[in-house]
C-alpha cells in the first residue's frame, strides 16, 4: 500500500521543536561560568561526530585530503563560536557510522553530531536536537540505462519493479522506510552511501534510496549513468544531535543557527555545497521552532 504523504513524525508532539536560545550569541570570552560551552573551551577542543563519505555534507576532498561539507562547516562554526578562531586544534572530528550516532551523543563520546541526521521521535527519546537546519526528502537513485529510469516511480518504494534490489545504510531512517515496504531479500546493505554507489555500479543493486541531498551528491560522482527518480517519499528534517544533559549547549547552538540564517551564512553554505543540484535557486533556510515560551 502507498504510504502516507511526507510530513513530520507524528508519533510524538512537536518533534522538530527545540530549546529557545537564551539570548543573542555570547562572545567566546563571555561564556557563562559552569556552562557546557565554558567547559569545552577550558578543555581546549570540541568533539564532533561526522561522516566522511556523504558528499556534499561530509566528505574528504581528494584535492587536498581536507574534510569539507555543509555539516562539517556547521561544526566549524560551532567551534569558532566557542573559541573565537579557526584553529583546527580546537575541533576534533570522530567519524561515526549511522547506527552509532545516538549512542555516541548519549554516552558523551562526542559533544555534538552533524551528520545528515533526521530528527524523529525514536531518536529524541535518547538525545536532544538543535532547531532544524535543513529539510530533505527520501527518494530513489537508479542506473541510467535507457529503461530503469523510465519506470513509473509514483508509488514510491512499494511500487518498485519486482526483483529490484535496493541499497541503503543500516542506522538510517531510509533503511527503516525501505524495510517497511520491500521484502528483506531485496534489501542490500552498504557500509556507507559511497559503498551503495559502488554496489549500484557493480550490479549488486539496481537502486539506492536515501535523502535527496545525499542522492544529489552520489549523482555528482556518477553524473552520466545515474538519475534521481520519483517524488519525495518522506520528510527528513536535519538537526544537530546534543546530549539531553546539555540543554545550555542546545540553546547556544540554536542562537548560532539564528545568526547564520540572518547574516547569510546558511545561504552561502548552500551555494557552496549544493549549488543548483536540488533546484535552480537557493531556498530560504528552515525557520526555527521552539517548544518553550519566550
Amino acid at each position: 500500500a502507498r504510504r502516507a504523504a511526507p510530513g513530520p513524525d507524528s508519533t510524538c508532539p512537536d518533534v522538530t521543536k527545540s530549546l529557545r536560545p537564551s539570548g543573542s550569541l555570547p562572545a567566546p570570552t563571555a561564556l557563562p561560568a559552569g556552562s557546557t560551552m565554558r567547559s569545552i573551551r577550558d578543555r581546549g577542543f570540541l568533539v564532533a561526530g561526522i561522516d566522511q563519505s556523504t558528499y556534499p555534507f561530509g566528505y574528504v576532498d581528494p584535492a587536498d585530503n581536507e574534510l569539507r561539507g555543509f555539516d562539517v562547516d556547521l561544526l566549524r562554526a560551532v567551534a569558532r563560536a566557542i573559541f573565537g578562531n579557526d584553529d583546527p586544534s580546537h575541533l576534533q572530528f570522530r567519524v561515526l557510522p549511522n547506527q552509532q550516532r545516538v549512542t555516541a551523543v548519549a554516552t558523551g563520546l562526542v559533544d555534538i553530531v552533524a551528520e545528515t541526521m533526521t530528527i524523529n521521535c525514536k531518536r529524541k527519546l535518547s538525545v536532544d536536537f538543535s532547531s532544524v537546519y535543513f529539510v530533505a526528502g527520501q527518494r530513489i537513485l537508479v542506473q541510467k540505462d535507457g529503461t530503469t529510469e523510465k519506470v513509473d516511480y509514483g508509488n514510491g518504494l512499494a511500487g518498485l519493479p519486482d526483483g529490484m534490489r535496493v541499497c541503503s545504510v543500516p542506522g538510517s531512517t531510509s533503511i527503516d522506510e525501505l524495510a517497511a515496504q520491500v521484502p528483506k531479500e531485496r534489501i542490500v546493505e552498504g557500509d556507507t552511501w559511497a559503498d551503495c554507489l559502488v554496489k549500484l555500479q557493480q550490479g549488486q543493486a539496481e537502486a539506492i534510496t536515501t535523502d535527496d541531498t545525499i542522492l544529489a551528491g552520489l549523482k555528482t560522482q556518477d553524473p552520466y549513468f545515474t538519475q534521481v527518480v520519483g517524488s519525495p517519499i518522506t520528510y527528513e528534517p536535519y538537526g544537530m544531535a546534543i546530549s539531553k544533559d546539555r540543554p545550555d549547549l542546545v540553546r547556544f547552538v540554536n542562537a548560532l543557527l539564528e545568526q547564520m540564517r540572518k547574516d547569510g551564512t546558511w545561504q552561502r553554505l548552500y551555494r557552496t555545497y549544493l549549488g543548483v543540484s536540488l533546484g535552480d535557486t537557493v531556498p530560504d533556510p528552515p525557520s526555527a521552532e521552539y517548544r518553550d515560551p519566550r
